[in-house]
């Protein structure tokens, strides 16, 4: 397990898991529910260029850290054979957060059923 997703107090938590924290430079990352535009799961996306990393960890089917392109700023801490699950953001340092969780489906029912 990548990372664990929950929603508590109105908020969105992220919390990589394991040495994942360290190759994600990132203890937890906190948003509130109304930033929070839905979830979906998009496995196109692990193929699509994840831009410049700034500061993060990329190697081959591993990607954690932040990622800039085309002026938006990503969250990944996900591997290749995970499902990833795509958090769109609003008025926060990050756009989306793409991840891997257990039970993704889940997750995106979770986040989706919690939207203000």
């Amino acid at each position: 397990m990548l990372n664990v997703v929950k929603i508590e107090n109105h908020k969105l938590l992220v919390a990589p898991q394991g040495i994942n924290k360290i190759a994600a430079l990132k203890n937890k990352i906190e948003v509130p529910m109304q930033h929070v535009l839905g979830a979906s799961i998009d496995t196109g996306i692990l193929n699509d260029s994840k831009g410049l990393r700034a500061p993060g960890t990329s190697l081959p089917g591993y990607w954690a850290g932040s990622f800039k392109k085309d002026g938006e700023e990503s969250f990944f801490n996900i591997k290749r054979e995970n499902k990833p699950v795509v958090i769109q953001l609003k008025n926060e340092k990050y756009t989306r957060l793409v991840l891997g969780v257990d039970k993704p489906e889940d997750i995106v029912d979770l986040i989706n059923n919690n939207i203000n």
